[in-house]
């Protein structure tokens, strides 16, 4: 059998008959569109990887996310219309805390879940029990009232989250998982109990307000189970704000003890609790011989109550520490007892005795939260908890007088738009885009050679 040569230089090994180089065309032909279809299918399934089970939530309750992707990541116009209810103004600031309850609930239950399957400790399964349960509530109620207000609500984690959900999956022990687990759940409650007591203390929606501080008792009781878990390193959650008449001198006086480190701003939290102190209480007293409102009496004697209690805890936490508290109120406290015994008439002194209370009190509010949400002092941290739980009680009953202007309140702060807080799945087209890349570069290689090789040398 005669072996035909294509060319000068040829030999009879070259040679490949006509069917086995078109069978072997088609096969290199398909490498390319191979890696493309694997580059596309690997890519989608990328997409849905690292999506927790969602809380058992009819979906079907939740107003579709009619804005776009930002709209589904939970993500909120800062700079949106005030929208007016009968529950009062509904603004930007309470949009976006709708959506911050709603996306917790997104990654917080399902990394509950997981503790069931993954720890082998008990506290951290409680711990997750305690989340499944808060967050299955939380949902419901969160969609009942963003249906009221014609809210839409994100439907997935966003990138962060499911991060941190990837995390506790690439755990590779259970002790391990534990502490991806407490220290990731317990910084971002902390976070946002901060963000609650800022809506419950400045928000002009009593429903909001209301299901604001309802939040705050489920993430302050997640907090403390995850606390109890003891993986908890308190070190790596976000410190309180630093007082802002502090010198770097103060910043860097941090001191040691048993309870843990006392900061600057573990300092100031004892100095205002005693300043608060040092004109509350006395305005309560006043009350009592300038109001005629037995509603205004009543806020005042809680005043009186709740700051002796506080004084005297606030006094001998601070001996313990060796510091130094104020003894007379500073120049703004006492502008506002003047304007209170300036006030000509009992409703003029109701007006001004609620509504300086109430906006001090918030402001105090927000304060004690960021402390018990950060501080390394594990002293520190109960005695806030303690203080919130008198402040809000002040707060409660001054709104009860009917006298606070809501408008006199310091808002909640805007909103704030963080390129992190997008979709995960939009995150992860960059490895669409990088495998799809790859693949191109792999036709284009594997056809150079293709066709190299038919073409060949010529003589």
């Amino acid at each position: 059998m005669r072996m035909r040569q294509d060319n000068a230089s040829g030999s009879a090994h070259d040679y490949v008959p006509r069917g086995r180089r078109r069978g072997r065309t088609w096969r290199i032909t398909a490498l390319p569109l191979a890696a493309l279809i694997i580059a596309a299918v690997g890519s989608w399934g990328y997409l849905q990887q690292g999506k927790p089970d969602m809380p058992k939530i009819d979906v079907s309750l939740i107003r579709p996310a009619a804005g776009g992707a930002g709209v589904a990541a939970g993500i909120v116009d800062p700079n949106g219309p005030v929208q007016q209810t009968k529950y009062g103004p509904l603004t930007a600031a309470d949009r976006d805390f709708l959506s911050k309850v709603r996306l917790a609930g997104l990654w917080e239950g399902p990394a509950g879940r997981k503790a069931q399957e993954r720890s082998s400790s008990q506290l951290v399964k409680i711990a997750g029990q305690h989340l499944i349960a808060g967050h299955a509530d939380l949902d419901a109620k969160d969609i009942a009232i963003s249906r009221e207000f014609n809210v839409p609500l994100p439907v997935e984690p966003n990138a962060l989250q499911t991060g941190w959900l990837n995390e506790m999956d690439n755990a590779k022990t259970p002790q391990e998982f534990d502490k991806v687990f407490a220290n990731r759940l317990r910084n971002a409650h902390g976070k946002v109990y901060v963000l609650l007591s800022g809506i419950r203390a400045g928000t002009r929606n009593t429903m909001i307000r209301s299901f604001a501080q309802y939040c705050m008792n489920t993430v302050l009781d997640h907090m403390t189970v995850l606390e109890r878990t003891g993986d908890v390193d308190f070190s790596t959650l976000p410190k309180p704000p630093a007082p802002a008449d502090a010198t770097p001198a103060d910043l860097k006086n941090v001191q040691q003890t048993k309870y843990g480190p006392l900061s600057a701003s573990d300092r100031d939290m004892l100095w205002r609790v005693k300043l608060a102190g040092l004109w509350e209480k006395p305005s309560g007293l006043q009350a009592q011989q300038r109001s005629q409102n037995a509603l205004v009496k009543t806020a005042g004697e809680h005043l009186i109550a709740g700051h002796t209690d506080l004084d005297a805890k606030d006094i001998a936490i601070a001996r313990e520490f060796n510091f130094q508290l104020p003894t007379e109120p500073n120049n703004d406290q006492k502008s506002w007892m003047a304007e209170m015994a300036a006030a000509q008439s009992p409703t003029a002194y109701d007006s001004v005795f609620a509504n300086r209370l109430r906006a001090a009190h918030g402001k105090v509010f927000q304060l004690l939260a960021a402390e018990r949400a950060g501080s390394e002092n594990a002293m520190i941290r109960s005695f806030a908890q303690y203080a919130m739980n008198t402040v809000l009680d002040h707060m409660t009953v001054l709104e009860k007088t009917s006298m606070v202007d809501f408008n006199q309140i310091p808002p909640p702060a805007k909103p704030v738009l963080l390129a992190s807080t997008a979709p995960a799945k939009h995150v992860n087209l960059v490895m669409l885009v990088t495998m799809l890349i790859v693949a191109a570069v792999i036709s284009v290689v594997v056809l150079r050679e293709l066709y190299g090789r038919r073409s060949g040398p010529q003589s």
